[in-house]
């Protein structure tokens, strides 16, 4: 079998929703991991096409953006719906937890406005939560229909790591348990459901974003 590389670098970011599909999926890769200085000199030669990462090396090809190589190796295991409402229903809930992530990330990596990002969570991501929890399903274990897709692992992601990871439950899970207790089942589920997901969040190490 070839060697699969996924190229990132050492935090979760856009990385690591295919860190956890690779990981659910039992896909044995590379998790190579670069520092700003060594990407500028890989990055140099050209390997990716845009000259961005996330990158995910695999069946000959060095694929890139980040959604589109979670949705191939959803698609490569076949585990995207072929109906087109539910298509939708993904396609949708993913482009608006990535309108919450592009918000909470200018506050945090352009404005380094904390204080601002802080109140942004206080006043205006509750809601936001709320609009979230009426995605699931009676069960809490999926956000479209009742089978695995691309949004689950794109919401679970974003649940986990802002509000229920280790560095950050302290602080966050409490917002997350007013506003929407339901999302943190539908965490719970949707780790315990993959052994190979939750022996990978166990033994993960913690980095700050």
């Amino acid at each position: 079998m070839a060697h699969t590389r996924f190229v990132y670098f050492d935090g979760f970011g856009r990385g690591e929703v295919t860190r956890l599909i690779l990981k659910h999926l039992g896909q044995e890769f590379e998790d190579f991991r670069h520092t700003f200085e060594s990407w500028g000199k890989e990055k140099a030669s050209g390997v990716a096409e845009f000259g961005q990462l996330p990158m995910l090396q695999i069946d000959g090809h060095n694929l890139v953006q980040s959604r589109a190589i979670e949705k191939y190796l959803l698609r490569r295991a076949g585990l995207l719906s072929h109906d087109l409402f539910e298509l939708y229903q993904d396609e949708s809930l993913v482009g608006y937890l990535d309108d919450i992530g592009n918000i909470i990330a200018k506050f945090v990596f352009v404005d380094k406005d904390f204080e601002g990002l802080a109140k942004f969570n206080q006043e205006q991501l509750p809601e936001k939560l709320r609009i979230l929890e009426r995605r699931l399903n009676p069960s809490n274990n999926h956000s479209v229909g009742n089978s695995i897709s691309h949004a689950d692992f794109v919401l679970f992601q974003f649940v986990h790591d802002y509000f229920l990871r280790p560095q950050k439950a302290a602080t966050m899970r409490p917002l997350l348990e007013a506003s929407a207790p339901r999302l943190i089942q539908f965490a719970e589920n949707f780790k315990n459901a993959s052994h190979n997901l939750s022996a990978y969040l166990a033994t993960r190490v913690e980095t700050q974003f």
